[in-house]
C-alpha cells in the first residue's frame, strides 16, 4: 500500500508531498489542472522510461520518492528478499533524474537499476490508462491480462527456466560455430599463440604504466634525490645530520642537571641513526641516466605490444590475461569436442525439460483463470448495460513448440454482444464503445484483494457518463476494497464514492505555472463535487452533491 509520495521539480510541481489511506482515493481537478503528473512520477518510481523534459524549468534535477507498507503484499515483499533489499514491511523508493538526463534509482537506501525498479513495481502497482482499451485489441496485451490472474510464482518460474534454458542454448550455439567451422579454430589458435607469446601477467599492465611513468620522470626523481642528499649529509653545506650532531652534543652537556633531558637526548640520537639510514637508502636509487633510457625504450616497445594486441581484440590492455585463459578455456572444449557437446545437450534437454513442466503449470492455472474470468466480466459487463455480452478467453498452443519467455500458450479474447451470436476475435466485433467498457470489466475482475497490488486508474472513465457513471464509481470502490486503488476523474459520480478525495489546483506565480494538491474534507468535497457537476456556487448543485456523498 502506497503510504507517501514526495515530488520535487517534477515537471511544473515545485514540492509536494502527499499521505495516503487504504481504500478508494480519487483525484479530481479542472481540465488541464495536471492531475495526471502526479500519476506520472508514480510510474517512474516504478520503473518507467525517464526524459530530461521532465524536470521542471529551471531545476537542476527532479527528486521523486515514495513509501510502500508491504504488509499486505507478499509478492513484492518476496522480491525484495531475494533481492536481498528487504527492511520488513517497509519499503522506501526514491529516483533522481538530472536535467542532463541522467536517472539514478535506489530501493530502501540501497542503489538500484531501472529495472529492478520495473521488476519491484509490477507487484507494487497496476496502472491503468485512459487509452489502455485501444490497446485491448493485441494478443500480448490480452495474455498480459489473463496473467494478472495468474499465481505470480507460475509466470516467474515460466521465465527463470526459460532464462536458464536460453543460456544453454547460446552456449551450445556458440560451441558448434567454433566446432563447425575450421577457419575458426585457426583464428582462436592463432590468437591463442599471440597472447600466449605476449605472457603478459594478470596485474603486469598497471605496474609497466608505473614504471613507465617513473622512468620517462627520471630527471625530476634524480634531482630530487640529489636535493635530499644534500639537505641530510652534504659537507659543503650545513645538513641534517650535523645539526642533530651539535644539538644531541648541547643536551648531552647539561643533561646531567635535569633527568627529563634524557629522553629528548635518546630522541635526537635515534634521529641520527634515522638520518643515515635514510643517506644509505638514497645511495641504491642511483642509476645513470643511459641506463633509465635503455629500461624506458623496453618499457615503451612492451607497452605498445599490449596495446596493439588489446585493439585488435577490443579489450582494454589489463584484460589480455583474462582473455587468453578464455581462448584456452574454448580450445580445450574443441579439443574434448564430443564430450563437450554430449554436456551441452544434456544440460540443455533438462533445462527444456524443467521449462516444459513450469509451462504446463501455467497453462493449467491460465485455463482456471480464463474460466473465472469469463464469469467476473460476463458479470460486470450486464451492469455495465450490456446484459447478452460474454467474453471468453481462448488458450491454444503456440505454433512454435521451443521454450518461450511467456510459457507455451497463445491467449484470444473472443466477445458476442448478443445471446446465440458466436463469439468472435475481440478486434473483430468490438465497436469503440464496446472495447471501453470491455476494458473497465476487466480491470475489475482482479485477484483477491490480499494477493493483488494497489492499483492506478488514470481517467479510464473518459466518455462515460449518466447511470454508467454511478456503476463504473462502483466498480472502482469495489477494486480497491480490501486494498488500495486511485482514480484521476472528471466525473462526479465517481468522486462521489471515494473514501478520500484529493483536489489539484494550476496556479501562476511569478509567471510560472506550478500546481498544488490539497487533502479535501467534508465541506471542500462538496464544493469540488458541485464544480464536477457543473456549478460550485449552485445551491442546487452543492445539495446534490451533498446527496451522492451520504448515499456513498
Amino acid at each position: 500500500m502506497l503510504r507517501f509520495l514526495s515530488i520535487r521539480d517534477f515537471a511544473i510541481i515545485e514540492h509536494i508531498e502527499l499521505e495516503f489511506d487504504a481504500g478508494f482515493n480519487v483525484i479530481s481537478g479542472e481540465t488541464g489542472a495536471g492531475k495526471s503528473i502526479l500519476i506520472d512520477a508514480l510510474g517512474l518510481l516504478l520503473g518507467d522510461r525517464a526524459s530530461a523534459g521532465q524536470v521542471a524549468s529551471g531545476a537542476r534535477r527532479a527528486d521523486l520518492s515514495a513509501e510502500f507498507d508491504l504488509a499486505a503484499q507478499p509478492a513484492a515483499r518476496q522480491w525484495l528478499e531475494e533481492q536481498a533489499l528487504d527492511e520488513g514491511d517497509h519499503l522506501l523508493l526514491r529516483r533522481v533524474m538530472s536535467a542532463e538526463g541522467g536517472s539514478r534509482a535506489w530501493i530502501n537506501g540501497r542503489t538500484a537499476t531501472i529495472g529492478q525498479l520495473a521488476e519491484l513495481g509490477t507487484r507494487l502497482i497496476e496502472i491503468h490508462g485512459q487509452h489502455e482499451h485501444q490497446l485491448l485489441a493485441r494478443p500480448g496485451v490480452q495474455r498480459a491480462i489473463l496473467d494478472r490472474q495468474v499465481d505470480a510464482h507460475a509466470l516467474s518460474a515460466v521465465r527463470d527456466a526459460f532464462r536458464e534454458w536460453h543460456c544453454v542454448r547460446a552456449e551450445l550455439d556458440e560451441f558448434e560455430r567454433d566446432c563447425g567451422d575450421s577457419s575458426q579454430l585457426e583464428l582462436l589458435q592463432f590468437q591463442h599463440r599471440e597472447l600466449k607469446s605476449l605472457d603478459l601477467q594478470p596485474g603486469e599492465y598497471q605496474t609497466l604504466e608505473q614504471d613507465q611513468e617513473r622512468l620517462a620522470r627520471g630527471d625530476e626523481i634524480r634531482a630530487g634525490l640529489e636535493r635530499a642528499r644534500t639537505a641530510l649529509g652534504d659537507d659543503s653545506s650545513p645538513n641534517a645530520r650535523e645539526l642533530l650532531l651539535q644539538a644531541g652534543q648541547a643536551l648531552e652537556q647539561v643533561s646531567a642537571l635535569d633527568s627529563r633531558l634524557g629522553e629528548i637526548l635518546a630522541l635526537l640520537q635515534e634521529a641520527s641513526i634515522n638520518v643515515d639510514e635514510a643517506l644509505v637508502g638514497l645511495e641504491r636509487f642511483d642509476q645513470p641516466e643511459h641506463e633509465d633510457a635503455q629500461a624506458l625504450e623496453q618499457l615503451n616497445r612492451r607497452l605498445e605490444q599490449c596495446l596493439d594486441l588489446a585493439r585488435k581484440h577490443r579489450v582494454r590492455p589489463e584484460d589480455l590475461p583474462a582473455l587468453g585463459d578464455e581462448l584456452a578455456t574454448r580450445l580445450d572444449r574443441l579439443a574434448h569436442q564430443d564430450e563437450r557437446r554430449e554436456e551441452l545437450s544434456s544440460r540443455l534437454d533438462a533445462a527444456a525439460s524443467r521449462w516444459q513442466k513450469a509451462a504446463d503449470h501455467l497453462s493449467e492455472q491460465r485455463r482456471q483463470a480464463a474460466a473465472e474470468l469469463g464469469r467476473i466480466t460476463r458479470d460486470k459487463l450486464a451492469e455495465l448495460g450490456m446484459t447478452r455480452a460474454s467474453l471468453t478467453a481462448e488458450i491454444k498452443p503456440r505454433s512454435r513448440p521451443e521454450p518461450a519467455e511467456h510459457g507455451q500458450d497463445e491467449v484470444e479474447f473472443r466477445f458476442s454482444a448478443n445471446a446465440g451470436q458466436a463469439p468472435q476475435a475481440l478486434h473483430k466485433v468490438a465497436s469503440g464503445g464496446e472495447l471501453s467498457r470491455i476494458s473497465l470489466a476487466l480491470m475489475i475482475a482482479a485477484r483477491p484483494a490480499s494477493e493483488r497490488p494497489a492499483r492506478v486508474f488514470d481517467e479510464v472513465d473518459a466518455g462515460i457518463g449518466g447511470e454508467t457513471a454511478h456503476v463504473v464509481g462502483s466498480f472502482l470502490r469495489e477494486a480497491a476494497a480490501g486494498s488500495q486503488a486511485f482514480c484521476v476523474t472528471h466525473l462526479a459520480q465517481v468522486a462521489a464514492r471515494a473514501d478520500h478525495q484529493f483536489r489539484v489546483i494550476k496556479s501562476e506565480r511569478n509567471k510560472q505555472t506550478k500546481i498544488v494538491v490539497e487533502r479535501l474534507d467534508r465541506a471542500a468535497r462538496e464544493e469540488e463535487l458541485a464544480r464536477m457537476l457543473g456549478n460550485r456556487q449552485s445551491a442546487g448543485s452543492l445539495a446534490h452533491a451533498r446527496e451522492m456523498l451520504d448515499e456513498s
